[in-house]
């Protein structure tokens, strides 16, 4: 029983070239694919290599215990799905090409099958099993590993988005601006705060002034984040300057009973910058 399962595996070995051609041969030149004929010739000798490294993993069951190949099957699935996730290639693609290699590769196992007869309905069986338990582990590894840095991806892109959204610029020793743009949710709202602070802090600056003249509606709750960030900012020694309070925002804190006697605010930010002359 190990000895056929043995040359079932040197088999595929040998004609693993042959069915990675066969592989190659069934693609199409559907426009901005990876998968697509028309990708460079680079893209397309990793292809044929990943596709080896899958055979090649996926064969490994035929002579090693379940354990050592499932890790085989592992490490090949995570590394070709993070590649995936940063090429931005949709799963449902990767999966058709998963299932073309699939059938090539049991075209190749029944080829053995019928050239080499000492291999009994038994084995077929047992191959058969095998072969479905591990093609559907690297297709459930593969799916799960690619969501896993599609999201570490986009978790690293909002990062990148957060800072954007809330610049501390210095325009000169220990006095810069914080020029706030769009809508504020709770969430940017905390990002601001920790943002803010944590810029003030690495500049040492002073002065901080806070721009809302292109925010055009603060809630209650942001409202509250954002007088907490002034708060917060004269904690570590650094003053507040408000500018281009809207009306609403005005009412809003008003409302929360917000006291504006000891914060400087000003109708814009070009008067704030011009008291800052004088």
């Amino acid at each position: 029983m190990a000895e056929i399962s043995r040359q079932l595996h040197d088999f595929i070995l040998k004609n693993e070239q042959q069915m990675i051609e066969e592989w190659v041969a069934m693609r199409s030149n559907k426009t901005n694919s990876i998968y697509s004929t028309n990708v460079s010739a680079e893209m397309a000798d990793q292809l044929k290599e990943e596709t080896g490294g899958f055979i090649e993993a996926v064969t490994a069951i035929f002579v090693h215990n379940e354990e050592e190949s499932l890790a085989y099957v592992e490490d090949w699935a995570s590394t070709v799905a993070k590649e995936r996730a940063q090429q931005s290639v949709p799963l449902f693609e990767v999966m058709e090409q998963l299932g073309q290699i699939r059938r090539i590769y049991w075209s190749h196992v029944r080829k053995f099958f019928d050239e080499v007869g000492q291999a009994t309905s038994q084995d077929a069986l047992r191959w058969s099993e095998m072969l479905n338990d591990i093609f559907d582990f690297i297709i459930e590894s593969f799916a799960r590993h690619h969501h896993e840095a599609h999201q570490r991806m986009l978790a690293s892109q909002q990062e990148v988005i957060d800072e954007l959204s809330s610049p501390v610029i210095p325009i000169r020793k220990g006095v810069g601006i914080l020029p706030l743009v769009g809508g504020i949710d709770t969430y940017r709202a905390k990002v601001i705060l920790e943002t803010a602070l944590e810029e003030s802090s690495k500049q040492q600056l002073s002065t901080l002034y806070i721009d809302l003249s292109a925010v055009p509606i603060v809630d209650t709750m942001v409202a509250q984040q954002l007088f907490q960030l002034m708060d917060s900012l004269r904690i570590i020694g650094v003053d507040s300057v408000l500018s281009g309070i809207r009306p609403e925002i005005a009412q809003t804190a008003v409302t929360l009973g917000i006291d504006f006697k000891n914060i400087k605010v000003y109708a814009n930010l070009m008067q704030a910058l011009d008291a800052l002359e004088h």
